[in-house]
């Protein structure tokens, strides 16, 4: 298996050289109990997505949202791993406290591969696309933007990486979804039951709630959906 890896803190990062995360963690775990080999390698989050369309055995993880089942076409939801909750981050002196709160030429900022750009267009919003997540967190400081579409865990992750003071702003929360692995459409369907299995042994011993622990100052109580996928 080929494990994509791109940076979407704290689900995969890179750290003295190494790319590792919350993802990348449980994905190597669930390849190697799998009894399958695999290397590792280092993507842009949109290239990433692509090779799901045609690159077999390729794995990486992402949110399970009608959008995603769409974009990636016939590619294999093999399990969930955990909750991601899609917030709005605006500065806490913000007059905004809901989403209805913000009139549609309020300008929200968000990363190039965020999942949820379709479900703001769509509701009438222009956002202001950066290359990287980080990048729209100093936008949101510096008064760029009003307001910030993301993950809620990767916002404070990345907000403590550039010390900028967590209580400097405020989650409007958006929705909720599972956080999965995704392989490519030309998977054997005997891996993809041999991850799902090695996925669950993961919970029953203890190691996906273990692996969790290191990265939960980010993620926020842990409610994860099922670990089998129901697809939208």
């Amino acid at each position: 298996m080929t494990i994509g890896a791109y940076d979407y803190p704290p689900f995969g990062f890179a750290e003295n050289s190494q790319q590792t995360g919350y993802s990348l963690d449980i994905l190597k775990e669930a390849v190697r109990r799998a009894g399958l080999s695999f290397s590792i390698e280092d993507f842009p989050v949109v290239r990433a997505t692509e090779l799901l369309h045609g690159t077999p055995n390729f794995i990486i993880a992402g949110t399970l949202t009608p959008e995603a089942v769409v974009r990636y076409g016939s590619s294999h939801w093999p399990f969930c791993f955990e909750t991601a909750s899609h917030a709005l981050l605006v500065k806490a002196d913000s007059p905004y406290n809901r989403l209805e709160d913000i009139p549609r030429s309020a300008s929200i900022g968000a990363f190039l591969g965020y999942t949820l750009k379709k479900h703001f267009t769509e509701l009438g919003y222009d956002l202001q696309l950066a290359s990287e997540n980080w990048q729209v967190a100093e936008m949101l400081v510096r008064g760029r933007v009003e307001a910030w579409a993301t993950f809620e865990s990767s916002a404070y992750y990345l907000m403590e990486a550039k010390n900028i003071p967590l209580n400097s702003v405020r989650s409007i929360p958006i929705k909720q979804f599972p956080f999965c692995a995704i392989a490519s459409r030309g998977t054997n369907p005997e891996v993809l039951t041999r991850l799902r299995a090695a996925y669950l042994s993961m919970e029953a011993d203890g190691t996906r709630k273990a692996i969790r622990s290191r990265y939960a100052r980010f993620l926020g109580a842990d409610n994860p959906y099922s670990a089998i996928p129901k697809l939208p």
